[in-house]
C-alpha cells in the first residue's frame, strides 16, 4: 500500500510522509511489519493475514490527518568528517568547471549547508538528501561510472548523496567520509536516518587517514547531537 501526499520535492511534503510513518511505528498498528518512506510517499508492508487492505486504509486513513511536523521527535544533526578534492573527490574540479567556479569555492559552498535526509535507498544505508546551495545545482554525469567507493559524497540535480557501499554512480563525487553508512556488523548497521540534519566538516587527508584508522578500530564516535525545533 502506498500513501501518498505530493508530487514534488519537498521539506513540507516529505515531513508529513516521515510524520506518518512515526505515527504507524508509535500506535503500533496491527499487521504492518514494515514502512518505506520516499520523497513523497509512504509505501506500507502488510500481513494480510493479520488484517485486511480496507481495515488498513481506514486506520491509517485516520492518522493522515494527524501527520504533522508537531508528532515527530527532534531530528539529529550528523557532522560527517570529509575531504575533498584528489584521489577522493575524483570530480571536484571538472564539476567546478563545468559550474564556473574554483574548485575551493565548489568544496566551501558544499560544506556551508546543512542537508536533509529525506529517505534511505538504491543501497542499504544511501542517504538521499536536499538543501544543497542552488549554484550547486550540476546535470547527473553524462557517462555514470560502473565502481563509486563506500563514503564518496557526490552531488546530481538538487541532491547531494553519499556512497554506502561500492556501487555504479552517475553523480559528481567531490570528497569523500572516512565514516561507514552501512556497517552490517554494527548494532545499528545504518548511520543515517530520515530526518536527520547532515553537516559536513572538510578535513586533509592526514585527517581522513587517521578517522579512516580509528574508525576501522571502532575507537570512533560520529558527532550526534539532537536538534530542535523539528523541520
Amino acid at each position: 500500500m502506498s500513501v501518498e501526499f505530493g508530487d514534488e520535492i519537498s521539506v513540507e511534503v516529505n515531513t508529513r510522509v516521515r510524520a506518518l510513518e512515526h505515527l504507524i511505528q508509535q500506535r503500533k498498528v496491527a499487521g504492518v511489519v514494515e514502512t518505506v518512506p520516499t520523497y513523497r510517499a509512504l509505501l506500507v508492508y502488510y500481513d494480510p493475514v493479520a488484517t485486511g487492505h480496507a481495515e488498513l486504509i481506514g486506520v491509517i486513513a485516520a492518522l493522515v490527518p494527524e501527520a504533522e511536523p508537531a508528532t515527530l521527535p527532534p531530528s539529529r544533526v550528523v557532522e560527517l568528517p570529509a575531504c575533498y578534492g584528489g584521489d577522493l573527490g575524483v570530480d571536484l574540479e571538472a564539476a567546478a568547471a563545468r559550474l564556473g567556479m574554483p574548485p575551493d569555492e565548489l568544496a566551501r559552498l558544499h560544506a556551508s549547508a546543512e542537508y536533509l535526509v529525506y529517505f534511505i535507498g538504491f543501497t542499504p544505508g544511501l542517504p538521499y538528501m536536499g538543501g544543497m546551495p542552488e549554484r550547486l545545482t550540476i546535470p547527473r554525469l553524462d557517462q555514470p561510472r560502473t565502481r563509486t567507493p563506500p563514503g564518496s559524497i557526490g552531488i546530481g540535480g538538487e541532491q547531494c548523496c553519499i556512497y554506502s557501499v561500492e556501487s555504479p554512480g552517475g553523480f559528481w563525487v567531490l570528497a569523500r567520509t572516512p565514516l561507514r553508512l552501512y556497517d552490517p556488523a554494527a548494532a545499528d548497521p545504518v548511520l543515517l536516518k530520515p530526518g536527520d540534519r547532515v553537516r559536513f566538516r572538510a578535513i586533509d587527508r592526514a585527517a581522513y587517514d587517521a578517522i579512516a584508522a580509528a574508525v576501522a578500530a571502532g575507537t570512533f564516535t560520529p558527532a550526534i547531537r539532537a536538534n530542535d525545533p523539528r523541520p
